[in-house]
């Protein structure tokens, strides 16, 4: 993204914005641009494409006869900067990044004219059950009637085998390990993507070191167990093997991780960010008798993971090393 706007005016170029919570986004996206370069070629000037959204989820708040109160809520399967990173890749070029509480009690015509006049916007995307303004009180109706009925896009009802694509159906997937069906929900595998920070150092100690990450405060924590992951990382991308739990074998009581050997890769990784995708559920989280136990446990599962990894992990495997292969032939 060129810019990150919040609470200023957009730049003299026209545009055309994404509305909602981005479910089926990438769907909803390539519409906005889509349409974007079909206004373009219509005028024969620059229409941008960008999106409107929310610092925090409207979940996130918590409404009394005293005003709003901000609450931590956990299940969010992305975080503001996994949003940012992904318009930027389906190539929008502005997001307008707004605090909820500041327009909740605006009417529906209140918020169409901060759209219209504040962003210059001259046409939206939205899902097919998109409200807006206070009391959820604007429709898709009102966007066309002032809009226009071709300068707004509605994303219909998105189905897999015959059920709502939803939220609440991509958690309840993540809550059972099933990762692959959560993948074709999100059109993207679920992930993490945090630094890596200082751990027991326990798998360093056993001969095995592993980068340790945390789930941030709001984000969804698939089922605790072992998954075939993709590792991005400064150095490349590689197959891993990620344990999400709470290391039962050493600690009691300790605070839920994912833990992460990456096959093929020695460096240092304390302090880098990493992403890692979950790509398939191997088993569950054992406790072990003793560390010599869990010792050969891990021999077993690298030497077994070295051998064969899951097709859907050395086919994304082979796709990423082709494309890092081919950019530095090019340098």
């Amino acid at each position: 993204l060129d810019r990150i706007l919040s609470g200023q005016k957009i730049y003299e170029t026209r545009n055309r914005n994404t509305l909602g919570r981005f479910l089926g986004e990438r769907v909803l996206l390539a519409e906005t641009g889509k349409l974007a370069r079909t206004l373009s070629e219509q005028e024969g000037k620059k229409i941008a494409a960008g999106v409107f959204c929310f610092i925090r989820p409207t979940v996130d708040y918590v409404f009394t006869s005293e005003g709003i109160t901000p609450v931590r809520v956990r299940g969010h399967l992305t975080t503001l900067r996994d949003k940012l990173l992904l318009f930027a890749q389906m190539g929008l070029e502005f997001a307008c990044v707004c605090n909820f509480p500041d327009i909740r009690d605006l009417s529906p015509e209140d918020f169409i004219s901060l759209l219209r006049n504040d962003c210059n916007c001259v046409g939206v995307t939205c899902g097919f059950n998109y409200f807006f303004g206070k009391g959820a009180a604007g429709n898709i109706s009102h966007l066309r009637e002032q809009f226009g009925w071709n300068r707004v896009f509605v994303q219909p009802e998105m189905t897999l085998d015959g059920m709502t694509v939803s939220s609440s159906r991509i958690r309840a997937c993540l809550e059972q390990g099933d990762t692959e069906t959560a993948e074709q929900l999100l059109g993207r595998p679920y992930s993490l993507d945090t630094n890596v920070v200082h751990g027991k150092r326990l798998g360093r100690t056993l001969g095995f070191p592993t980068a340790n990450q945390y789930f941030p405060a709001e984000r969804a924590i698939p089922e605790t167990g072992v998954y075939a992951t993709l590792c991005h990382t400064p150095y490349g991308v590689y197959a891993g093997v990620s344990n999400i739990g709470s290391h039962p074998t050493v600690d009691d009581f300790a605070r839920v991780n994912c833990e992460t050997y990456i096959l093929g890769l020695s460096r240092n990784l304390y302090g880098k960010r990493i992403r890692v995708e979950f790509v398939q559920y191997l088993r569950p989280e054992r406790c072990f008798a003793d560390l010599d136990e869990l010792t050969a446990a891990i021999e077993r599962a690298k030497a077994e993971k070295a051998r064969q990894l899951p097709p859907d992990v050395q086919k994304q495997l082979d796709e990423a090393n082709a494309k890092i292969a081919a950019f530095k032939h090019k340098e």
